[in-house]
């Protein structure tokens, strides 16, 4: 841990991460404020009386690039809409405002998105200067709280917004240079609503870019045209999967008869060629409307067991006290449970215990 007389590090805060970078060869892994001391965290503590601070300005930069276009997204959607800002997170992938309103039309997204692209291209100065308690009390700031410090911090779009902020900023909006709303939704009874600046937006247009052209040479269709033929297409897979779902119905019906009428006595123990453990319960329970039995599906690696036996033994307790202690993992109820053994050589082990446990009473009980 380091404390400099004066730093170029910005310490977390107001919804903004920290700058990193090197004091004297040292990477700074983070940097926070306590009771107004300044603390950067470091591999190893530097040597010396002085320090050499190299920051990380990509970082930086991209830092001021998402916080100056957050003031920019907040001051036309309070002014325009009446939509105050509630709280902002700037993270590593996205950004984010919750906006005190239940929801956003599609309209007002992409009217707020052209808006606030427009005065990028205005290049407006922003500033950055402190004034006291009193002085704040004239100013058309979107939020005054209630603070006791002599010297605020007000961060200026000029002419269009005034915040309070100590997040770092650009000197003008075309430093901004592109904004992008990626998503809004619904979040406790207000809008969130996710945005890309900067690099960031260009970077994500080229990956959707790059993904577009993937499904125009896969499916060698004219990009105006992907989105009716993917349609087209997942409905006609929807049609498949409830054909095929039907067909798996019949054929575990078909099954179910072959095995019930057969000559061999519970348990019935069954390998099953479907690596579904959803279809070897299905199976279990077509089994069980024909008569009374007691079965075993081997699936892959996992077991399920089932019976509808009177008074017979309960699964879920059995594969607790047996099969757990082998390496199984699973549970069940009294009258059906499944486990997983992650070796073979378990799973045999089990499997043949249960041609015991599972075998029916007697005559005599």
């Amino acid at each position: 841990m380091a404390v400099l007389a004066e730093t170029i590090f910005y310490p977390a805060g107001g919804g903004q991460p920290c700058d990193t970078g090197f004091i004297n060869g040292q990477p700074v892994l983070d940097v926070f404020e306590e009771e107004g001391v300044i603390y950067h965290r470091l591999a190893k503590k530097p040597q010396g009386e002085e320090a050499l601070c190299i920051l990380d300005w990509e970082r930086r930069f991209d830092h001021m690039q998402q916080h100056s276009g957050q003031h920019l997204l907040s001051a036309i959607c309070q002014d325009g809409y009446g939509y105050s800002t509630e709280s902002f997170h700037l993270g590593a992938e996205y950004c984010s405002i919750d906006l005190n309103t239940p929801a956003l039309k599609q309209e007002e997204l992409l009217e707020i998105e052209e808006k606030v692209n427009d005065l990028i291209l205005e290049n407006i100065p922003l500033r950055t200067y402190f004034v006291t308690g009193e002085e704040l009390k004239n100013m058309p700031v979107r939020k005054i709280p209630d603070l006791e410090e002599q010297q605020i911090r007000i961060v200026e779009i000029e002419g269009l917004d005034y915040s309070l902020c100590s997040g770092t900023h650009a000197e003008a909006t075309g430093q901004i240079a592109l904004f992008k709303i990626i998503k809004a939704e619904k979040y406790k009874g207000m809008s969130r609503l996710y945005f890309l600046c900067g690099r960031r937006a260009l970077q994500d247009y080229r990956r959707k870019q790059e993904l577009s052209a993937g499904l125009v040479a896969l499916l060698s269709l004219p990009e105006n045209e992907l989105l009716a033929r993917i349609s087209e297409e997942l409905e006609q897979k929807r049609d498949l999967e409830k054909t095929v779902f039907n067909l798996q119905k019949e054929l575990l019906a078909y099954q179910a008869q072959t095995l019930a009428a057969g000559d061999s006595k519970s348990p019935l123990m069954i390998k099953f060629s479907e690596d579904s453990i959803e279809l070897a319960r299905q199976l279990a329970a077509e089994i069980l409307r024909l008569g009374t039995f007691s079965i075993v599906i081997t699936c892959g690696q996992r077991l399920v067991l089932a019976h509808n036996i009177p008074n017979f033994v309960h699964c879920g307790d059995l594969v607790k006290k047996e099969a757990l202690p082998l390496g199984g993992r699973g549970g069940g109820s009294s009258t059906s449970a499944q486990v997983y053994f992650p070796e073979q050589e378990q799973l045999a082990q089990f499997r043949s215990y249960l041609k015991k446990a599972l075998a029916p009473p007697g005559p005599e009980g």
